[in-house]
């Protein structure tokens, strides 16, 4: 969470995350100071990054759980919705993470971030405008964080995106080329064996595994129905690396056994 330009990069940096991860909407929030308005339309309500208690009840609106964590983004250090949000989270047993484009810093100095990433970048060119140094190095540094969260839950198989929406023709394009990279390191079924040069092929496997990536390499290696393929991705977690290794287990022993 955070207020202005740090703010919007919260924002910007979780909303592309259901499309590049299939992540839940609902697990990875963004807030700013003064709503949604403020996106578009700073002048308007901007004026709420002031209150400590605005930031308090943004968060607490979320009924957020000890499990989760917050991020509290200000380049300065000392925006007070966000050192409101902060506090309230260490209260409430939240893993609480400072980020912060100064040190010292009152993000730091309170003493309520268990982790304070200070990327100090210098003076601005426009004095004290923070969109800019800052802001590059705060969407720089969300973005290695949230991708390495997802490094972390599966979603990425080497350095390929498993999980993507195919909501589009690149996408679905991307989505043929992933699965055929890593289907390239198998010897597939002979039922799929098609699908390296033939896209309708592909297409029709990958709905059948209602756009599912992922599902739809499991099926294709293994040659296993789609409803088998998703209890051994349930059965390791979503990690396809995991799978593909089970697979190519089972295929070792099928043919020691004939």
């Amino acid at each position: 969470m955070g207020a202005g330009t740090s703010g919007r990069l919260g924002i910007l940096d979780s909303a592309s995350l259901p499309s590049t991860f299939s992540a839940n909407p609902n697990q990875f929030i963004a807030l700013i100071a003064g709503g949604n308005q403020t996106i578009r339309r700073p002048h308007t309500n901007e004026g709420v990054e002031d209150s400590r208690e605005a930031g308090i009840a943004d968060l607490e609106a979320l009924l957020p759980y000890p499990q989760d964590t917050l991020i509290g983004i200000t380049a300065s250090g000392r925006t007070p919705y966000v050192l409101g949000a902060l506090a309230r989270a260490k209260q409430l047993g939240l893993l609480t993470v400072g980020l912060v484009s100064v040190r010292p810093s009152a993000a730091g100095c309170e003493g309520n971030c268990e982790y304070v990433i200070d990327a100090v970048v210098g003076p601005e060119v426009v004095t004290g405008s923070t969109r800019m140094k800052a802001g590059t190095a705060t969407k720089m540094i969300l973005n290695m964080i949230s991708t390495g969260v997802h490094i972390k839950l599966g979603h990425t198989y080497g350095n390929l995106m498993i999980d993507i929406q195919a909501s589009n023709t690149k996408l679905v394009q991307r989505a043929r080329r992933i699965i055929r990279s890593i289907a390239s390191e198998f010897t597939l079924p002979p039922t799929y064996s098609g699908i390296m040069t033939d896209d309708e092929q592909l297409d029709v496997v990958v709905r059948r595994c209602s756009g599912s990536v992922k599902l739809a390499l499991v099926v294709i290696v293994s040659g296993w129905g789609v409803d088998l393929c998703k209890d051994a991705l349930e059965r390791r977690k979503g990690f396809l690396k995991a799978v593909l290794e089970d697979v190519r287990y089972e295929t070792v022993v099928r043919v020691f056994k004939n």
